[in-house]
């Protein structure tokens, strides 16, 4: 860590006190350390078309980063790995290490879950549009159909864009196109700390570089197995009823988003 651990201590004690006078009862600290997180920077290639007229087949290539873990996906982080250089080699038999996959395997089925889950997109906005078709125009039903169609092309446009942004690859690509090379694994560590108060839950992590990061804050909170798997590597100072997240009144939905 690059700020000392008990600046972010002070930072969560700050937020827990704050926490307790705008509310009727006082959250109490559950879990509190510094785990570290493992990634993987990977490269890729592709191949893809360039040119207006002359159409010419180039080779692109590129570098990215994704936590590696199948228990959570929170997206390609490029930036990181410009800090592979700077991180020194951590014991891996800590407990405060959180086992990574060292491979590209991990980029490899979520790449595959892509392609079928833009298939299944495609299938379905397929069967509406003959449904739509086959309405007259005075037909009420026309308008929800096309409502229904709107909405799916976004939603697979969005989940294109998230892959496709992560990697930089061209606007028009076809995925099969895509090679991946080879990956290394390697970890960021992060403070995090655990409230609790009336059965309900918060979690408050920091960077290296002492910045709050509200992703992996949110990932914890809705994830229940991402939840889990940082908890196993917590310190035992938690009672029985911390142990078991199903005691908790979590608002929030526990499932894996998807790519």
């Amino acid at each position: 860590m690059l700020v000392p651990e008990s600046l972010l201590q002070h930072d969560a004690e700050k937020k827990r006190v704050k926490r307790g006078i705008l509310s009727d009862s006082e959250e109490r600290k559950v879990l509190e350390k510094t785990l570290y997180l493992p990634y993987l920077d990977f490269t890729y290639q592709y191949s893809h078309q360039k040119g207006l007229l002359s159409k010419q087949t180039v080779i692109g290539q590129g570098r990215s980063v994704v936590l590696a873990l199948r228990e959570v996906d929170l997206g390609f982080y490029p930036d990181l790995a410009a800090l592979v250089h700077q991180l020194v080699d951590i014991e891996s038999e800590s407990d405060s290490v959180v086992r990574g996959i060292d491979s590209t395997l991990l980029v490899s089925e979520r790449l595959e879950e892509l392609k079928k889950m833009l298939s299944d997109y495609d299938n379905r906005l397929r069967e509406l549009s003959k449904e739509y078709n086959s309405l007259l125009k005075t037909e009420s039903a026309k308008q929800d159909v096309k409502d229904s169609i709107d909405h799916l092309s976004k939603t697979r446009e969005a989940r294109w864009k998230m892959f496709a942004d992560g990697l930089k690859l061209p606007s028009k690509f076809d995925l099969e196109k895509l090679e991946l090379l080879e990956g290394n694994l390697f970890y960021l560590p992060y403070f995090i700390v655990k409230f609790t108060r009336g059965g309900e839950s918060r979690f408050l992590v920091w960077d290296r570089e002492g910045k709050e990061n509200e992703s992996i804050e949110e990932e914890l909170m809705k994830n229940h197995k991402f939840r889990q798997l940082v908890q196993s590597h917590a310190d035992e100072r938690r009672g029985p009823e911390d142990l078991d997240d199903q005691n908790e009144t979590d608002p929030q939905i526990d499932s894996i988003p998807e790519l």
